[in-house]
């Protein structure tokens, strides 16, 4: 079992997106793992943790890329399917990082948590589904690109009034897929 935080653990287990900023400042810290036992019901899990507080963003690629390693490792862990998506999702965002000035690697690192939160809150779409415009990243803010990301995935989900019979939108207005 990999070296990782106790809430790492849980959000991975969760399916929810991973703090990076968390193990981050786990890895920049002096803090000992400590070992935990969990149990669910009949099932025993084991794991390293330590419940360290969020104190350092951030800010660089290979900060992001050192967390980001970490926190693959413990999913692959926890689901070993997912091995391939993890690993084109990391190339994909180092590359990016890596055409880019440092000064502008905060905007990448924004954009890598919308869309790590975009899909951790999204069954049906992998971090290796995504592929943006290259103009993803050089609006300043957040809010654009969440709108990016937003709209990005919303063309994959089906519209419920479509799916009832209700929809009057014609293809051209429509927001939500025209599927079952």
């Amino acid at each position: 079992c990999p070296e990782f935080h106790e809430a790492g653990w849980a959000e991975i287990v969760a399916g929810k997106c991973v703090n990076l900023d968390a193990v981050h400042s786990i890895i920049s810290s002096s803090r000992t793992i400590d070992k935990c036992t969990e149990t669910i019901g009949d099932i025993e899990i084991k794991f390293s943790g330590t419940s360290a507080a969020v104190s350092k963003k951030i800010t660089t690629a290979a900060q992001w890329s050192a967390a980001w390693n970490r926190a693959a490792r413990a999913i692959k862990f926890a689901f070993p399917h997912r091995e391939d998506e993890l690993s084109t999702y990391g190339e994909y965002i180092n590359d990016k990082s890596n055409r880019r000035l440092e000064r502008t690697h905060e905007r990448v690192i924004r954009f890598d948590k919308v869309v790590r939160n975009r899909v951790a809150n999204t069954c049906r779409v992998k971090l290796s589904d995504l592929q943006p415009s290259p103009t993803s990243m050089n609006k300043q803010s957040t809010s654009g690109a969440q709108a990016r990301a937003k709209s990005a995935f919303s063309r994959r989900e089906p519209c419920h009034k479509w799916n009832a019979g209700e929809c009057t939108r014609s293809a051209q207005t429509r927001r939500y897929a025209h599927v079952c």
